[in-house]
């Protein structure tokens, strides 16, 4: 009887003790975020290209891409179009604060771009003229969700189009570019009336999609222009052992 008391009462004592501990808060969520990565892209004239020796098709510029289109009548704003004020924005969760912020894209500073030696070999060469060089960090997600980077948000017309990386198991690049010549390499018209006739340079356009590694300069190639492209995945703390995609 002694043992069964004493017994008894460990088990009361421990029953109490656990009861006093404070509640374990709840595991927070995993919070799955994609690779990031950095793009670098040069892009450059080739000099020594002649259209006038084999025919290549491009697309001929005019002043207007839409020229022969109907006008659009100028749009007209008062209180009855514009929009109402927008709603008073909610607190932002923290992770979907995290989530937003892993999903922007960046564009990388000069001092950040890595491919500064190719850059300045094409400067040096004369059969080449580099028309860009910038970079930019995006998420590394699937073909229907990757947003193509275009080159005006870098304030660039020439070249024009875009360059977007996604994944597929391995990366693919997408390239859809259209590069302007300089007038001088369009054949001159001939005018009947004797009248000088403007001269305005064609455009030739490389579209192009390839699998690739990271790390690995790949070139992109058209008789007219070139594209040097590079995918690095940026590094994540504590994940030094992740093999590159």
């Amino acid at each position: 009887m002694r043992w069964t008391a004493l017994l008894a009462g460990v088990l009361l004592a421990g029953s109490a003790a656990l009861a006093q501990a404070p509640a374990q808060p709840p595991a927070q969520p995993l919070l799955e975020l994609p690779r990031r990565y950095e793009v670098e892209v040069i892009v450059f004239a080739n000099r020594d290209f002649d259209p006038t020796e084999e025919r290549f098709e491009y697309a001929p510029s005019a002043f207007d891409d839409g020229a022969g289109a109907p006008l659009r009548e100028v749009p007209v704003f008062d209180e009855t179009t514009l929009a109402p004020p927008p709603e008073p924005a909610l607190p932002l969760d923290p992770l979907d604060a995290v989530r937003a912020e892993a999903l922007k894209t960046r564009v990388l500073t000069p001092e950040e771009l890595k491919l500064g030696n190719e850059y300045r070999r094409l400067v040096a060469s004369r059969a080449y003229e580099p028309l860009v060089h910038a970079g930019w960090v995006i998420p590394g997600l699937g073909e229907n969700d990757a947003t193509p980077f275009d080159l005006k948000t870098l304030g660039v017309t020439n070249p024009s189009g875009t360059v977007k990386v996604h994944l597929i198991r391995f990366l693919h690049i997408t390239l859809d570019l259209t590069y302007q010549a300089s007038a001088g390499s369009a054949p001159a018209p001939v005018s009947a009336d004797g009248l000088d006739e403007i001269v305005i340079g064609p455009k030739y356009r490389l579209k192009a999609t390839r699998n690739v590694r990271s790390g690995e300069l790949h070139y992109f190639d058209h008789p007219a222009f070139g594209v040097l492209v590079r995918v690095t995945p940026v590094p994540e703390p504590n994940d030094s052992s992740r093999p590159a995609a």
